[in-house]
C-alpha cells in the first residue's frame, strides 16, 4: 500500500472514531400552537387533534396518536395534512368520548430530515390533569443508526470532495490522468460517494422511525423513505453518480475520451446535480427563499470541493511520481524525459491552483458567514448551542487552513520551474528539495484539517440550528418555589418559558390544604399589570392554567394568593424569567 494509501485510509480510521462519539441528533421543527391547546380544558370532547410546526413536516415515517388515561386509543383513522398544509398534522377522534384525560403523541419528520416527537394533554370535563405530556423535542433515536449515519455523511462529502479534486487533471494538469495513483483517487472519491448515498438511503429510514440495525431492509421503510425529499434527493444523487461513473470512464480512457468529446462537459454537469443534491437537503429545506440558500450552499460545497479536492489531489502528486515502462535504454530516457515534462506541466499549473484556491478561500469566508448568520441567528447561540460551538470550531480550522495556504502559496510562487539540474545549478538541487519538502508537509497538514473540517460538517447535519436550539432551550418549562408559611411551600411553573401564550401550574406542598388558589402576573418595571392567572383545581394541592398570554419577555412576578379558611390567606411572589 503506498503512501497516499495509507494517509486516506488513517484519516477515514481517525473521522469515523470522531463521528461515532458524535452526539445524537435533536429536532429542528418545533410545533407552534395545537387544537386543543396543551392543558386545556374543554366542555366536550374535540373532534380532531391538529398540531401545528413551524415549518413543513412528513408524516411517512411518524404517526400521531391520541390516547385515554388508561392507554387506550381512541383516535380514528390516520393522520394527515389537514387542507394539504405540510406545517400541520391531524387526526380524527372517536365519538362520544367521555370525560377525562387524554394524551396525543406524536412523532414526524422534519423538513431536514430529523425526527421530532413530543406529546400534548387536555382535559374532558371536570377530570384531573392526570398525564404527563412532554413538549416538541429531539425524538429518541438508536445511537447506533444515528452515529453510522453521521459517518454515511462524511464519506458521501469526502468522496465528492476527492471527485472535485480531478479537475485538476482534465484543467490545468493533463499529464496528470497517466498516473495510476491520481487515477485510483479520482474512483476512490466516486467509490466513497456511493457507498456514502447508499448508507444514507438505508440509514434514514430506521433514523426516522428511531428503529435499530435489524430494520435496515424493511421494505416498508424503505418504501416510506423514497417518499420523502430526502429519499428522492439521495436516488437522484445515486443516478448522477452512475452518469458521472460513465463520463469518467470515458475521461480517463484516452483513445474513447477522442471519441466522445461531449464527456467533459456532460461530466462538469452531472457534477453540477450532484452537488445540488447536496445544498437541496438538509437545514436549507426550512429556509426562506429556498432557492438562496440552495444557492449558498451549492456555492459553499463547489468551493470546498475545487479547493480541499485539489490539495488531495497536489498531495498524492507529491508523494507519488508518474512511473512508465521501459525495457530499453532508449525507452528509458523517453521515460525520464516524460516524467519530467509531467513534473513541469504540474509545477506550472501551481500558481493557477494557488489563484483558484484564493478565489475558493474568499466564496468558503462569504457564503460561510451567510450560513451561519442564516443558522444561528443571535451572537448568544454560538457559544450556548453545539450548533454554533461546531461552528466556531469550523472557524478556527479554516483559519488554520488559510495560513497553512499563504506559506504554501508563497513556497509555489517562490520555487522556479526546473527539470533536470545542469552540473552549475546543482548546488541549487537542495535548497529545492526543501522547498518541497516544506509544501509536502503543508499539503499534508491542510488534507488533515480538511478532513477533520469535513467531520465537523458532517455531525452539523444532525444538528439543529443555533436559532432553533436556542429558542428550544429558552422556551423549556421555568418552575420556582417560594415558601407560603414556615410548614408548605408552592412550585410554580410556567410552560414554555417564553413570550406568548403560555400555561401555568401551580403545587402547594405541605400545610394546611387550600380552599382556594388564586394568582396573577405582573412585569413592575415595564408597569405591565396584573394579569389574572386563571388556576382550575386538577387534584387536591395542583391547579392549572392555559392560555394565558404574557406579552413580552422579562422577569415576570406572579403573585400567589393561597386561602385556607375564611380568615386565613397567604401571599407569596415568584419570580420566573421568560423569553
Amino acid at each position: 500500500m503506498n503512501r497516499a494509501a495509507r494517509l486516506l485510509l488513517s484519516l477515514a480510521g481517525l473521522l469515523s472514531v470522531l463521528l461515532f462519539l458524535a452526539p445524537q441528533a435533536s429536532a429542528h421543527a418545533v410545533v407552534v400552537s395545537s387544537d386543543p391547546a396543551d392543558g386545556a380544558r374543554l366542555a366536550k370532547a374535540p373532534a380532531t387533534v391538529t398540531l401545528r410546526f413551524d415549518e413543513a413536516v412528513g408524516l411517512d415515517l411518524g404517526y400521531l396518536r391520541i390516547v385515554d388515561g388508561t392507554g387506550r386509543r381512541v383516535d380514528a383513522g390516520t393522520a394527515s395534512h389537514p387542507r394539504g398544509d405540510p406545517t400541520s398534522v391531524s387526526v380524527a377522534l372517536k365519538s362520544s368520548l367521555g370525560d377525562g384525560t387524554y394524551l396525543a403523541s406524536y412523532r414526524v419528520t422534519s423538513a431536514d430530515s430529523h425526527p421530532v416527537a413530543g406529546s400534548l394533554r387536555f382535559v374532558v370535563g371536570n377530570g384531573a390533569l392526570a398525564i404527563g405530556a412532554a413538549a416538541s423535542g429531539s425524538a429518541p433515536v438508536n445511537s447506533g443508526i444515528s452515529s453510522a449515519l453521521a459517518v454515511s455523511h462524511w464519506l458521501s462529502f469526502t468522496g465528492v470532495g476527492l471527485l472535485g479534486g480531478s479537475w485538476l487533471i482534465f484543467t490545468l494538469w493533463p499529464s496528470g490522468q497517466r498516473r495510476s495513483s491520481i487515477r485510483r483517487l479520482v474512483w476512490s472519491g466516486w467509490t466513497l460517494a456511493v457507498l456514502g448515498a447508499v448508507g444514507e438511503f438505508l440509514l434514514q429510514g430506521p433514523y426516522a422511525a428511531g428503529s435499530g440495525f435489524g430494520s435496515l431492509l424493511h421494505t416498508g421503510l424503505l418504501d416510506d423513505t423514497l417518499h420523502v425529499n430526502a429519499g428522492q434527493l439521495l436516488s437522484l444523487r445515486l443516478v448522477l453518480l452512475g452518469l458521472l461513473g460513465a463520463a469518467l470512464t470515458a475521461l480517463l480512457a484516452p483513445n474513447l475520451r477522442r471519441r466522445l468529446s461531449w464527456a467533459p462537459e456532460a461530466a462538469a454537469i452531472v457534477v453540477v446535480g450532484i452537488v445540488v443534491t447536496f445544498a437541496a437537503s438538509g437545514h436549507s429545506q426550512s429556509e426562506n427563499p429556498r432557492w438562496l440558500a440552495v444557492l449558498v450552499d451549492s456555492l459553499h460545497l463547489v468551493a470546498m470541493i475545487v479547493w480541499l479536492g485539489g490539495l488531495v489531489t497536489l498531495l498524492v502528486a507529491a508523494l507519488t511520481r508518474l512511473r512508465p515502462a521501459a525495457v530499453d535504454d532508449d525507452e528509458a530516457d523517453f521515460a525520464e524525459s516524460e516524467r519530467e515534462s509531467d513534473t513541469a506541466e504540474l509545477a506550472a499549473g501551481l500558481p493557477i491552483f494557488s489563484r483558484i484556491a484564493m478565489g475558493c478561500v474568499a466564496t468558503l469566508a462569504v457564503t460561510g458567514t451567510i450560513q451561519a448568520w442564516r443558522e444561528i441567528g443571535t451572537l448568544d447561540a454560538i457559544t450556548t448551542t453545539r450548533y454554533g460551538q461546531l461552528v466556531l470550531f469550523k472557524v478556527v480550522l479554516f483559519a488554520g487552513l488559510v495560513v497553512l495556504g499563504y506559506f504554501a502559496r508563497n513556497a509555489v510562487q517562490n520555487r522556479p520551474v526546473r527539470s533536470r539540474p545542469t552540473q552549475a545549478e546543482s548546488k541549487q538541487v537542495r535548497p529545492e528539495r526543501s522547498t518541497l519538502g516544506r509544501l509536502r508537509r503543508t499539503l499534508l497538514t491542510e488534507v488533515t484539517i480538511g478532513a477533520v473540517v469535513l467531520g465537523a460538517t458532517a455531525v452539523l447535519i444532525s444538528q439543529p440550528p443555533g436559532k432553533v436550539a436556542l429558542a428550544a432551550q429558552r422556551s423549556k418549562p421555568q418552575h420556582v418555589t417560594v415558601a407560603l408559611t414556615s410548614s408548605s411551600r408552592a412550585m410554580v411553573e410556567v410552560s414554555p418559558a417564553a413570550h406568548g401564550n403560555v400555561g401555568f401550574a401551580v403545587q402547594v406542598i405541605g400545610g394546611t390544604k387550600p380552599t382556594s388558589v388564586t394568582a396573577t402576573a405582573s412585569v413592575p418595571s415595564k408597569e405591565l399589570g396584573p394579569i389574572p392567572i386563571p388556576l382550575h383545581a386538577d387534584g387536591s394541592l395542583d391547579y392549572t392554567a392555559s392560555g394565558v398570554l404574557l406579552p413580552v419577555a422579562g422577569s415576570w412576578q406572579v403573585t400567589l394568593t393561597v386561602q385556607t379558611s375564611e380568615f386565613d390567606s397567604t401571599t407569596a411572589v415568584a419570580t420566573l424569567k421568560v423569553s
